[in-house]
């Protein structure tokens, strides 16, 4: 054992009701395999084994109060600086102005973020800062714990473990251990004495963070990602027979599915004996449920408008369960408080002493809507450089786009009505992005300038023939005449993805098309549409461009893989006809362009390609990240023109968007009707929004089923915003 000093708020080790000297600093035993600072195999402490905060209650009676934010996303201000617009229901900025009246009702709250925090929306622009305002942010609002999500090592471990050292909290996750000794990373829990009772707080992050790092293992260096399940079992056994804490909170960065490895919905199940409360991230959704030891999930929601903004939840007592003593074993309730700060989680745990034990009454779920709620003008003042200055690199010109490079009637990008109308939170348009359905300038310009860096850099002849990219945003789009700002870039790419080549077999490169083209349902007779399967994110759609040829035909069978990633079903709905002038040869080998999280979270991962088959990596290069290569392309031509990225014939199409196709036979003859009500907006499509983080169209406008369109209520209204909100779901 040894001490070491730190300046910490009335804080105490276990066992100690410790006030604060008149320094504010505390002497804490600290166990040899601590550090106050990360040290390779030893566990990052910023914290005692017990915080205390206040002092033990008199009353019979508390409520503990557990307040939380998730996948804030660089959203610091309540803005989009990509688009260039204010965002009614995000940022820190909101969230503060709630913690303020919350915080006057609940002193001791216990207030976490639960990761996916300093990413996104212009944050990359601070990350060589000391302490990164995001994080400063938290430390003035108080945070007690923060959970790393995946996006946290999107850069060099050094950015992580700086920041973390320098958050003024516990920083938690039960299952990132040190590949040297499998010593934690960090804590996998924090007890908090609160009044005299007992909290355990247990933090977790994705075990797939090496896959989607894989192009960068100096993202991770050292440290190994354990399941989610048996990581989390073991945390709660330790602390359980360490503490005996009165409440089990978890704080996981993690989905309701799970995405390799146990979900929000698998834990609870599991232990649900153990938790009494679950607060969850990374799927960006905001939903309130509870779930049985049997695995059996209720949604226990409902809209509220009695508190915080314009889309509160709370929990509807009338559909969850009595959660007590007696029941406490048998279910526990999670909740998310969606993205970019648009949420406040609110937990409240009701106990009562009996026989000198604290005991469960009840727990009750809320999540407090930020939509119009005004932002903290302290806060605001005190980051506003940050916004300045990401305003600023945002908005910086570039040069001017000539030509549409979506090939609509008018070059906007809905499918059916070419226009640009936002009426969900995401998605922008009435049926589909005309970029998903075809062979567009629009995903020439990614695919494109990957193959010209990996030929730049590895010499003509050298490079990939073939290159892989999504269109991740349905609010992207280059209109002619329009200024390319930097923020273009990022609204093209938003993530910060590496660029890596990679030799693949013929064989495997198909197994990848067939898997990209998974993302969508099979092709019915009387489909108008295309359709979208349900739940996928748009990042799980590649589009590949190049020295290649292919059709897909929706109506063929989708390759389907086994929990282990064995191929079940080849799939037949890609027919490659030739590659570099050639005829494709499944035998051949072919250089493949593709971003890193599409080499480590599939192509690696489904056993299509080894590390030694990576040739080009970006990591190391001046501009390393896709979407700087953009804006490097546009800066040093002085704008982007879709003649340059225009072919003579399309690298790819739909069998079914072919002259002689279904879809464009059905659309000019039996089907015109009620396609032409599509295109005017007399009818609507429907939208799900089960999953809100990927929000999509899952079934395809079909002239056989009168169930998959619904009629405008607006249609034919003067202000087209009313008409666009009528197809609202």
């Amino acid at each position: 054992m040894k001490k070491f000093k730190r300046s910490l708020l009335c804080l105490a080790v276990v066992g100690v009701m410790a006030g604060c000297n008149d320094d504010e600093t505390v002497y804490v035993d600290v166990p040899s395999d601590y550090s106050p600072v990360v040290a390779e195999g030893k566990t990052l402490t910023n914290t005692p084994d017990v915080i205390v905060k206040g002092s033990p209650t008199d009353q019979d009676e508390i409520t503990i109060t557990i307040g939380a934010t998730s996948d804030l996303h660089g959203r610091l201000f309540g803005y989009d600086y990509a688009l260039n617009s204010a965002d009614s229901d995000a940022g820190i900025t909101r969230v503060a102005t709630l913690l303020q009246a919350e915080k006057n009702d609940n002193p001791n709250m216990i207030l976490i973020d639960i990761g996916d925090t300093v990413q996104g929306n212009s944050a990359q622009l601070f990350n060589d800062d000391p302490t990164h305002p995001v994080v400063e942010s938290m430390n003035a609002l108080e945070f007690d714990v923060w959970v790393p999500g995946n996006h946290e090592f999107n850069f060099e471990r050094s950015f992580i473990d700086r920041n973390l050292d320098h958050f003024n909290g516990a920083v938690l996750s039960s299952n990132i251990k040190w590949e040297s000794n499998g010593v934690n990373y960090i804590r996998g829990f924090q007890i908090f004495d609160v009044e005299g009772v007992k909290v355990a707080v247990v933090g977790l992050t994705p075990s797939n963070v090496p896959n989607w790092e894989a192009s960068a293992p100096d993202h991770f260096k050292g440290l190994k990602f354990e399941s989610e399940l048996e990581a989390t079992k073991e945390a709660v056994d330790t602390l359980v027979q360490k503490y005996s804490p009165d409440v089990i909170v978890g704080a996981l960065h993690l989905g309701r599915k799970g995405e390799g490895g146990a979900g929000v919905h698998n834990i609870a199940a599991a232990m649900a004996d153990k938790f009494d409360v679950i607060l969850a991230g990374h799927e960006h959704a905001n939903y309130i449920e509870q779930v049985n030891a049997d695995g059996t999930v209720t949604s226990i929601s409902t809209d509220s408008s009695t508190i915080g903004g314009d889309n509160s939840l709370v929990e509807d007592k009338t559909i969850s369960t009595d959660y007590n003593e007696e029941t406490r074993q048998q279910s526990v309730k999670i909740m998310e408080p969606g993205k970019w700060g648009s949420y406040l989680a609110k937990a409240e745990i009701q106990l009562k002493k009996v026989d000198d034990k604290w005991t469960m009454v009840d727990t009750t779920m809320t999540n407090i809507g930020t939509k119009n709620i005004d932002e903290d003008t302290d806060l605001q003042s005190r980051f506003q450089y940050v916004h300045d200055m990401a305003i600023e690199d945002a908005t910086r010109e570039l040069g001017r786009v000539t030509g549409n490079f979506t090939p609509t009637a008018n070059g906007f990008a809905d499918e059916a009505t070419s226009t640009d109308f936002n009426y969900t939170h995401d998605r922008l348009y009435s049926t589909i992005h005309a970029a998903k359905v075809m062979d567009t300038p629009l995903m020439d310009v990614i695919n494109q300038i990957q193959i010209d860096q990996i030929e730049k850099a590895m010499g003509a002849g050298n490079g990939a023939v073939v290159s892989a990219a999504s269109l991740f945003s349905d609010q992207s789009n280059l209109v002619d005449n329009e200024v390319y700002t930097k923020g273009k870039s990022t609204n093209l790419y938003k993530y910060d993805n590496t660029l890596v080549g990679v030799e693949m077999t013929g064989e495997n490169l198909k197994h990848f098309i067939e898997w990209s083209y998974t993302y969508f349902n099979e092709y019915k007779a009387g489909d108008l549409t295309v359709s979208f399967k349900k739940g996928s994110p748009a990042y799980l759609y590649d589009q590949f461009d190049g020295e290649l040829t292919y059709t897909v035909d929706l109506s063929k069978p989708a390759l389907e893989m086994d929990e282990n990633y064995a191929i079940t079903t080849e799939g037949s709905r890609i027919n490659i006809t030739e590659i570099g002038g050639e005829a494709f040869d499944p035998a051949a080998t072919y250089k493949v362009a593709m971003n890193s999280y599409r080499w480590g979270s599939q192509v690696k991962k489904y056993g299509w390609a080894t590390d030694a088959d990576v040739f080009y990596d970006s990591v190391n290069e001046p501009v390393y990240a896709i979407r700087d290569m953009l804006t490097a392309y546009v800066e040093k031509n002085n704008g982007i023109n879709v003649a340059d990225f225009t072919s003579a014939e399309p690298t790819w199409e739909f069998t079914q968007y072919q002259a002689s196709g279904e879809i464009t036979q059905l659309r000019e003859g039996a089907g015109k009707a009620l396609w032409d009500q599509l295109t005017n907006m007399e009818i609507c499509v429907s939208i799900d929004l089960e999953n809100p983080k990927y929000p999509a169209i899952v079934e395809s406008l079909n002239i056989n089923d009168p169930s998959t369109y619904f009629a405008n209520p607006n249609a034919g209204n003067s202000d087209i915003n009313e008409v666009v909100a009528g197809c609202n779901p």
